[in-house]
């Protein structure tokens, strides 16, 4: 006798009164008005309720996706015994898989555009939404972040890492004036920290600060070497590089909240870390400070030819703890030295005998 169910196509939400009909090993399926629906051995049915129910089976086949609904104790008992497949999960269709390959496969493309040249080119644009004062602020906690983990790693106080020398200082100011001299850039150096640390290293940070580890002058032999490198942070700054790299580094969220004043969060402070511990800058921010280097040396006078042997010497002792070390990702030996062989040894000596020993002991 003909048992009644509720049939779901797969194609609409709607279920369909349906007759169940058990003759052997199979199932027949017939609508109220006595027309055929189908038929199917009973090993294919699987049960869709998990865990199962008791008093209903939610019968559906491997190679379709409607389901049929039973409730009728009776025969839901006799499907319970005569179906042997009936507790096993359907297999996955051939090819399953392929949609979530497809949509991953763009969602990471996307990701890779986004980082690649999407914020990039977005980065440039916001940097110079950030005020003045802000990218300062910035700036600031980027040096304290320096310093302090400087100090941490000395086991020592941030006051006893930074050096202090009034002659030197006024030597540094009047060889960063000139190298900034006849450029008409938006941002200028501010200020500049000289920390005691055997790393040779100079960076540049948002807000046109400055950092040069005291490592750096008994690394060079030559003072146009220092001041090469010196001209390389420079053009960072008037570039906005360390701006641009910070918006980058700290996203969307992090980036509103800085310009809506908030310098003191989590995701900020994390940004800070990310940007000043070997997060370098692109390749062609490099190359832009490069030639802009060179351009400034030479505008004032000094011979450019020192930076290669400096910049091997870089190389040669560049490790993985430096924070935006000088050669981060920029490009290869080789493409540098070819250019400032290039620039020629046109010029003079970027600062006297006398004024570069007061350089050398700045931190002495």
């Amino acid at each position: 006798m003909p048992v009644a169910a509720r049939l779901f196509d797969g194609k609409t939400a709607k279920a369909q009164p349906v007759l169940l009909t058990l003759a052997e090993d199979r199932l027949y399926v017939t609508a109220e008005d006595g027309a055929p629906v189908g038929d199917w051995a009973l090993a294919e049915f699987r049960d869709e309720n998990r865990p199962p129910r008791k008093g209903e089976l939610r019968l559906s086949l491997d190679h379709e996706e409607g389901r049929i609904v039973v409730t009728d104790i009776a025969i839901v008992e006799q499907l319970r015994h005569l179906c042997p497949m009936l507790q096993k999960r359907r297999s996955a269709p051939v090819g399953w898989w392929r949609p979530y390959a497809y949509w991953g496969g763009g969602a990471v493309l996307s990701v890779v555009l986004i980082f690649t040249f999407v914020l990039p080119l977005l980065a440039g644009q916001v940097a110079r939404l950030l005020p003045m004062e802000t990218r300062e602020q910035i700036g600031s906690q980027a040096r304290d972040f320096v310093v302090q983990s400087i100090a941490r790693n000395n086991r020592t106080t941030p006051e006893t890492v930074i050096c202090t020398k009034p002659e030197a200082e006024v030597i540094l100011q009047k060889l960063v004036g000139l190298l900034q001299l006849n450029t008409d850039a938006d941002e200028k150096v501010r200020k500049i920290t000289v920390v005691r640390t055997k790393q040779a290293n100079a960076f540049a940070l948002p807000g046109g600060e400055l950092i040069i580890f005291s490592g750096l002058f008994d690394l060079a032999e030559h003072p146009n070497g220092f001041a090469g490198v010196l001209a390389h942070e420079i053009a960072h700054v008037a570039h906005n590089h360390p701006t641009r790299l910070f918006v980058t580094n700290a996203g969307v969220a992090t980036v509103f909240s800085v310009l809506l004043g908030d310098v003191t969060g989590g995701t900020f402070l994390a940004a800070l870390g990310q940007m000043t511990l070997g997060s370098g800058y692109s390749r062609d921010f490099e190359r832009e400070a490069d030639q802009s280097a060179i351009e400034r040396m030479q505008g004032a006078g000094f011979d450019v030819s020192p930076m290669a042997g400096l910049m091997q010497k870089l190389g040669e002792q560049s490790d993985s703890e430096s924070f935006l070390s000088f050669l981060d990702s920029h490009p290869g030996f080789e493409e540098r030295i070819a250019a400032l062989t290039e620039a020629g040894n046109r010029g003079g000596a970027a600062l006297s005998e006398a004024e570069w020993a007061q350089l050398q002991g700045f931190c002495k």
